[in-house]
């Protein structure tokens, strides 16, 4: 490929990289990558019990489809046959009680096949709670029980840290660097902000601004590619 190709190539990557940047201002928990000119991303209120936000610098854990762990900042969360999962439908793992390890968060199957499970929450401290029916006999009357499936956990990497993106809100741990692990409200972890959703941390205005640039310097370097030939042309004419 000659120099002019190669040029050109460039300027379209240009092109490519800052439109995933308009992309990732409208992803919930997208995080802003190298170039990006970050936002505030206060959290969006949302009717749904299950859509948590993570403190500012925290994330979420989950299991990846094959089988590492990956970090997200998007607590858009949803139950998948009784299991908790993201966005993309990996698992979020949490502690099901102090000192266990980490695993996929699960309302009881026993539970679940008698249709016995009401009112699904996450809690500001991490914690997934459901409602149990349960007949009482003596009394002659349904009651119901809280029941505590366990903690969703918190990652928090070392400052300066970079993660590799899998997409625009999940990423995986750098090479050579652990996470510090925890769960909302303890061991220096803020609290979640429960019924809310991260908004994306990527500035609209400026991802738009520079994929305008992207397109404008793809723009100058096709004119001084056409103003070069029009000069070989010329000289060539003045030559025959």
């Amino acid at each position: 490929m000659n120099g002019v190709g190669i040029d050109t190539a460039r300027a379209f990557e240009r092109i490519e990289e800052a439109k995933a940047r308009v992309g990732r201002a409208f992803t919930p928990g997208a995080q802003p990558r190298a170039g990006d000119i970050a936002s505030g991303a206060t959290p969006r209120r949302s009717l749904d019990p299950l859509s948590v936000a993570a403190p500012e610098g925290a994330r979420f854990v989950v299991r990846s489809r094959d089988g590492s762990e990956a970090y997200t900042a998007d607590g858009g969360f949803s139950l998948r046959d009784g299991a908790l999962v993201d966005a993309r439908g990996d698992a979020v793992l949490g502690y099901v009680r102090p000192g266990a390890p980490l695993q996929p968060l699960r309302i009881d199957p026993v539970d679940r096949a008698l249709n016995e499970v009401r009112d699904v929450r996450l809690d500001a401290d991490g914690s997934l709670r459901y409602e149990r029916e349960l007949f009482n006999p003596r009394a002659g009357r349904t009651e119901r029980e809280r029941v505590l499936v366990g903690r969703v956990a918190l990652a928090r990497f070392p400052a300066g840290s970079r993660l590799g993106a899998i997409d625009a809100s999940t990423d995986r741990a750098p090479d050579g660097v652990a996470a510090h692990f925890g769960v909302p409200g303890e061991r220096g972890f803020a609290a979640l902000v429960p019924h809310a959703r991260a908004r994306s941390g990527v500035a609209v205005d400026a991802s738009l601004t520079r994929l305008q640039d992207a397109y404008l310097q793809l723009e100058a370097l096709l004119a001084a590619h056409k103003a070069q030939g029009s000069v070989a042309k010329t000289t060539m004419d003045l030559l025959k």
